[in-house]
């Protein structure tokens, strides 16, 4: 998209799904990508010199062309005659594709084919790029581009007008920590399902019988980020009590009440630790976010769980739960909140949406700490009366 620009001619636009604030995100990180990269008219300076920036526009001043990024959806709704009105469009890249959703009728187009359209610049090279991270199979990327067209998931090489282009983090070892590579392979080895999803971008199958739907009850409600005033911010803990290294993860999510009467999930901070490590995590995520409370599941720990967070800051607010139902029962209010379209992923929580779009009870499922994190926050934020309020942002 940057080396495009350097030819004349071209209007190129970059969109998410929704971008509240282009200049808080994305323009940042743009240019400080211009500014890292030489220019090719001066190797002496960097190719921001290049550009000109007017609010999310930016025009490459040596040749004309211009890239600007916005968001498809705003409070409006969602954006598509806006962009349809782009005069001379050459480029289209969708970031986080997979929140594109077939929402055409009998009598009109859905979101993607709209903006398609629109591309038609006579003379050009006119391009549209998908970046894609896999959700499921039921996603309206894969149902159009692999299944339609019986292209596998991991095809590279161009299929029709179609060039796919299939990668991992194993095509970039050489730049990662070797803890993430570690992490990668302690998933494989422990739960072979989330690797193949998480790290090799395989799509899964939604489960009929798990109470979340990703394409309807996620998706259509995610932001890219909470009010700056926020009623309640909690801090859930679903623990786990050995160190064994085969036990479970520990479940850690933090979430906020808005004064808007809406809950926003704001970060998964779970993983493999140790009590210690855990406890560190909890009370580390309660003073990130100037949180009110961690509220922390007891049944297997009992008292030890409060007095392992205890240990780390004594002056944080802990709250024990006890689990008296089943789990799908437990989270069946939960997941009605979902779908009156009252919970937002603040951003994208892969782990996390698996274990919702998944879990059905089964007696031979492991046990989703991430998803009881959720529940037990939303339980608390939503469900119950509070024990204390916060009034601030993040």
């Amino acid at each position: 998209m940057r080396d495009l620009s350097y030819e004349a001619g071209h209007k190129i636009i970059s969109t998410r799904y929704t971008m509240t604030s282009a200049k808080k995100s994305i323009i940042p990180e743009f240019s400080g990508k211009l500014e890292l990269s030489p220019s090719p008219y001066d190797p002496k300076s960097s190719m921001l010199a290049d550009f000109e920036l007017i609010d999310s526009t930016y025009t490459n001043i040596k040749s004309g062309s211009e890239i600007t990024f916005t968001g498809l959806k705003t409070s409006s709704g969602i954006q598509t005659a806006s962009l349809k009105s782009i005069e001379g469009l050459t480029t289209w890249l969708m970031e986080e594709a997979e929140e594109l959703i077939d929402d055409g009728t009998e009598t009109e187009a859905c979101t993607f084919d709209k903006i398609d359209d629109s591309i038609r610049k006579l003379g050009a090279d006119l391009k549209t790029i998908l970046l894609w991270n896999p959700s499921n199979e039921e996603s309206f990327i894969y149902q159009r581009f692999f299944k339609e067209r019986g292209v596998d998931i991991t095809h590279n090489g161009i299929v029709g007008d179609v060039l796919y282009i299939y990668t991992t983090y194993e095509d970039n070892s050489d730049n990662l920590n070797p803890s993430f590579i570690l992490k990668a392979e302690q998933v494989k080895e422990r739960n072979p399902a989330r690797y193949d999803h998480i790290y090799m971008g395989l799509p899964i199958k939604e489960n009929a019988n798990a109470l979340w739907k990703r394409q309807t009850m996620i998706a259509p409600f995610r932001v890219h980020s909470a009010p700056a005033e926020l009623k309640r911010i909690v801090v859930a803990v679903d623990p786990s009590v050995t160190s064994t290294g085969h036990q479970d993860e520990c479940g850690i999510i933090i979430g906020a009440e808005g004064f808007d009467g809406h809950f926003y999930v704001m970060r998964d901070d779970s993983g493999l630790m140790s009590p210690l490590e855990w406890a560190r995590a909890s009370v580390g995520a309660f003073h990130d976010f100037n949180a009110c409370l961690i509220v922390a599941e007891v049944n297997q720990g009992f008292d030890l769980v409060a007095m392992n967070i205890k240990t780390v800051d004594p002056n944080v607010t802990v709250k024990d739960v006890k689990a008296t139902r089943g789990k799908m029962l437990r989270a069946e209010p939960v997941s009605a909140l979902y779908e009156e379209g009252k919970v937002h992923h603040v951003g994208h929580f892969p782990e996390l949406e698996l274990e919702m779009t998944s879990y059905t009870g089964g007696k031979n499922e492991k046990s989703p700490n991430r998803l009881d994190g959720l529940v037990w926050l939303l339980h608390e934020l939503a469900l119950s009366r509070p024990t204390s309020t916060f009034i601030g942002g993040v």
